[in-house]
C-alpha cells in the first residue's frame, strides 16, 4: 500500500506520528520550527490524510508498515495515538531517541490500570464516530484543547488544520479506535532502552498525566517533561517551547 510520508528540513531524520482520525497537517505550527534542524518525515498514518487504506488495521501492522517506509536509525515522535504506535515501531526496529506527546501505554483503564480512561467514557464518546465523524471529531478537538491556556484558539487552529486534507477512512478510523480500545504495551516498556521523553501537558484530558508519570519511573531511560498551561496539544499551544524541547533532547 501506499504510506503517504512528506520530507522536508534537512538534518537527521525525525519521523513524527499524529493522533487518531487526523493526518500529518497537525503538524502545521512546528514543522518550520524542526524542518531549520532536522530532516521531517510527516506520516500520514493508513487510511488518513492522503494515504490508502490498510487491509489489516492492527498495532503491529501499522507500526510495522512505518519501519519499514522510514530511515534507519532515525528519531521518532508520536503524539496520542501516534505515541503507542511509536513505542510499538521503536520495538519492531532500533530508533535512536522516542519521544512521546500526550501520549500513554495504554488508553483504557483496565483492572490494574486505573490511569486510562474508563471504558463507558471511551465507548460512548467514539461510539458516534461511524456516523457522525465531523461531530466526533468536533467534539475531540475540544476536548484536547480543554485546559489549555488558550482553549478557543487552539481549538480553532486544530480545526482548520484538520480541513485540510480528506476526512479518513472508515474502516481507518474503525481500526485506529481499535487500537486505541485494546493497545496495552506496559510490559513491553520495562526492557526498552530507548532514550526517551515524554512531554505532557498538566491539563491532559484523553491522557492523563499519571499514565504519563507512570511511564517516567517505568522507562529504562525515560524522562518526563510537564508543561504546566498545556492540555492535550502542546505542540499547538505552546509551539516555540515544544520544538525547543524536542530539540535540546535530540541533539544531547
Amino acid at each position: 500500500m501506499s504510506l503517504h510520508i512528506e520530507r522536508i528540513g534537512q538534518g537527521e531524520p525525525l519521523v513524527m506520528i499524529h493522533g487518531w482520525g487526523m493526518h500529518s497537517g497537525m503538524w502545521m505550527h512546528t514543522r518550520d520550527l524542526l524542518s531549520q534542524h532536522f530532516e521531517l518525515h510527516l506520516v500520514d498514518l493508513p487510511g488518513m490524510g492522503y494515504s490508502e487504506n490498510l487491509d489489516v488495521y492492527s498495532l503491529h501492522n501499522v507500526a510495522e508498515l512505518i519501519a519499514d517506509k522510514m530511515p534507519s536509525n532515525a528519531y521518532v515522535l508520536g503524539w496520542s495515538l501516534g505515541g503507542l504506535i511509536a513505542i510499538k515501531v521503536a520495538l519492531i526496529t532500533p530508533i535512536k531517541k522516542l519521544i512521546l506527546v500526550a501520549s500513554t501505554p495504554c488508553f483504557v483503564a483496565r483492572d490494574d490500570w486505573q490511569q486510562g480512561m474508563p471504558s463507558d467514557v471511551f465507548e460512548s464518546f467514539f461510539a458516534g464516530a461511524m456516523q457522525d465523524y465531523q461531530g466526533t471529531m468536533n467534539k475531540l478537538l475540544a476536548l484536547i484543547a480543554m485546559g489549555s491556556g488558550n482553549a478557543r484558539a487552539t481549538s480553532k487552529i486544530l480545526r482548520e488544520a484538520l480541513s485540510l486534507r480528506p476526512a479518513p477512512h472508515q474502516q481507518a478510523l474503525l481500526g485506529a479506535l481499535d487500537i486505541l480500545r485494546t493497545g496495552d504495551l506496559r510490559a513491553d516498556l520495562l526492557s526498552m532502552q530507548t532514550p526517551t521523553l515524554l512531554i505532557h501537558g498538566a491539563h491532559d484530558k484523553l491522557a492523563s498525566l499519571s499514565s504519563a508519570e507512570w511511564m517516567a519511573q517505568t522507562l529504562p531511560n525515560g524522562q518526563l517533561l510537564t508543561l504546566p498551561s498545556a492540555a492535550h496539544e502542546p505542540f499547538i499551544s505552546h509551539p516555540e517551547l515544544f520544538s525547543q524541547k524536542v530539540k535540546e533532547f535530540l541533539q544531547l
